[in-house]
């Protein structure tokens, strides 16, 4: 699992000469739009209502001594939970509406990682949008309630005295696994149905969890990670996943 959590990880720095040498960069726009856009939502509103949400909950703090500094404190811890709340939305709004594009993006890399100039893209078509929104939405659904499953109970035993040593990490680990299972399933979606798709993640776990680390890391740094996030996460995630599935299915599979 060590391994191939450093190899995940490893993957982004190629995606970056992927991007660069292969002339990728115009896939960039839209995504990266859509991203920032929605990123900038989340943030906006924190500044927005996090004051108020905070106030709301320095109302509940009873006494004189030292409100003003409990007022300050809950402020801050308002806008704190409208980002954190807002960006563990963000990951799933988005994978719905630029699923068809990072579906493409994932063939167009594949493409090239075969190194062969005559394998055939699906390319755009309105059944295709159709199936890729539908996927979309199924996987979206059926990640998002495990994840958020898994995350209030960390949040529960969180509150156990000196537990948050590891459930702190532990839920990073679990959002991160979710996210880059995301990721790869715009790859795995064209050799494995659903099921060897969940199997597969599960015996790679160490690689869902390396993408999806640097895939929430870059989703941190302001305007240029939630610009790149998107696409460098597919981009990873398709080298990863080529690299694990059997040759003969990939030939299989394109012949």
């Amino acid at each position: 699992m060590i391994h191939q959590l450093i190899k995940s990880i490893q993957s982004y720095f190629l995606a970056i000469q992927y991007m660069s040498k292969r002339s990728l960069w115009r896939w960039q726009i839209i995504p990266g739009i859509i991203s920032f856009l929605l990123g900038a939502l989340i943030f906006g509103l924190a500044y927005q209502f996090g004051d108020h949400l905070g106030e709301i909950m320095a109302s509940w703090y009873p006494w004189e001594w030292g409100k003003s500094i409990v007022q300050t404190f809950f402020r801050i811890m308002g806008k704190i939970l409208i980002v954190v709340t807002g960006l563990f939305a963000y990951r799933y709004i988005l994978l719905i509406a630029i699923s068809p594009l990072l579906s493409l993006l994932s063939e167009k890399v594949e493409q090239i990682y075969l190194d062969n100039p005559n394998h055939q893209e699906a390319g755009f078509s309105l059944r295709r949008l159709a199936r890729d929104i539908k996927r979309g939405i199924s996987l979206t659904l059926r990640n998002f309630t495990r994840e958020l499953f898994y995350t209030m109970m960390l949040f529960l035993l969180s509150f156990i005295p000196g537990a948050s040593v590891f459930t702190t990490p532990m839920t990073f680990g679990v959002q991160s696994f979710y996210a880059g299972f995301a990721n790869m399933d715009f790859t795995m979606e064209r050799y494995m149905n659903v099921k060897e798709r969940v199997r597969f993640v599960r015996t790679n776990k160490g690689l869902a969890i390396g993408n999806g680390l640097v895939f929430l890391g870059l989703l941190m740094i302001p305007v240029i990670g939630l610009f790149l996030a998107p696409t460098l996460g597919v981009i990873a995630s398709t080298l990863d996943v080529l690299d694990e599935i059997d040759d003969a299915t990939i030939q299989h599979n394109n012949s």
